[in-house]
């Protein structure tokens, strides 16, 4: 089990989807502290565009103030980067000042190559024996051709990368919390991996738990994230989020968090993108095992004018026959 093994240990708990999976990895480095493990924080900066008119993510490089590595960079609160003169602050930024704590933050804009390097200098700099990748929804477990995923190119680069390392760890974090992939498909993903030994057990987020992620997040601009702690609380039924783009089924399923074994993950998605050195390639890449990217859908909003309901169905439209479908 995982808690026997990270008990006095250090721990680097990663967001591996888009920017606001760091809340999730947040709600996992605090339960690993309650546990006895000496936890590190990190993940990718990838902002939705309703705050950042550029596509893709954003390197370390590009943010103010931040105290740079090589692949690296590390903020604690107050970092912003100018995306074609808007001021960005991103997730990892935002949850830093409010936390307290210090977060590592990777550079996604170099593909599987900036990931990949990024996770062996943090787990150099902190001396982390065991990484954690988290993802909030469980888009990670994506397969070619899943039509309601819109979003597995961060997820699927962090999930090639973290197969890397030999104690590494897969959670899932509210299985459909993002609207995406279906719980049950989630579900059925989940059970996949435990059939071929990957269970590496699991955690309810308590009442306290749920309070504490929910003070944090509250600074915060993330949905998916904010699902999980709502299921927590005991809402259930049905609810919308993206501003009514996606709707999925609260209940106590999503305040779960799921523990694989990464090695015992079996990922297409992971394989295609593995040592791509740019997300244009990663995305190209996804685009030619028939699945979508959310770097191709950000770039047709850009087209488009932005973020709309009406630009959205037609942003997909066009992404998906960019796909490369036998």
């Amino acid at each position: 089990m995982l808690e026997e093994r990270v008990k006095g240990r250090k721990v680097l708990v990663v967001g591996i989807g888009g920017g606001g999976d760091v809340a999730s990895a947040f709600c996992v480095y605090r339960w690993l502290r309650a546990i006895g493990a000496q936890p590190y924080l990190a993940s990718i900066i990838w902002e939705r565009m309703v705050r950042d008119p550029v596509p893709g993510p954003i390197s370390p490089k590009e943010l103010v103030g931040t105290e740079l590595g090589k692949w690296i960079g590390i903020v604690r609160g107050g970092e912003y980067a100018l995306r074609e003169g808007k001021k960005v602050e991103p997730q990892a930024s935002l949850l830093a000042k409010a936390a307290g704590i210090e977060v590592i933050v990777l550079d996604l804009k170099s593909g599987y190559k900036g990931m990949l390097n990024g996770l062996k200098e943090a787990l150099e700099l902190t001396e982390a024996e065991i990484v954690i990748g988290v993802d909030a929804g469980g888009d990670v477990l994506a397969k070619p051709g899943d039509e309601e995923v819109w979003s597995p190119l961060a997820d699927s680069v962090g999930l090639a990368a973290l197969k890397e390392f030999e104690n590494s760890i897969l959670s899932i974090a509210g299985p459909g919390c993002d609207g995406e992939l279906p719980t049950q498909k989630v579900l059925e993903r989940i059970a996949e991996v435990w059939r071929r030994g990957g269970n590496e057990g699991g955690f309810i987020i308590s009442r306290s738990l749920a309070s504490e992620c929910e003070k944090a997040m509250s600074f915060m601009h993330t949905e998916a994230s904010k699902m999980v702690i709502e299921a927590a609380k005991g809402v259930y039924g049905e609810v919308k989020i993206r501003r009514g783009s996606r709707t999925l089924f609260l209940s106590p399923v999503l305040a779960s968090i799921f523990h694989l074994d990464a090695s015992k993950v079996e990922s297409e998605l992971a394989e295609a993108v593995r040592g791509t050195e740019s997300v244009e390639e990663a995305s190209t890449k996804l685009l030619e095992r028939c699945s979508t990217s959310e770097y191709e859908l950000e770039k047709e909003l850009k087209t488009l004018g932005g973020w709309s309901k009406e630009n959205l169905e037609e942003a997909k439209r066009r992404v998906l026959m960019k796909r490369k479908c036998s």
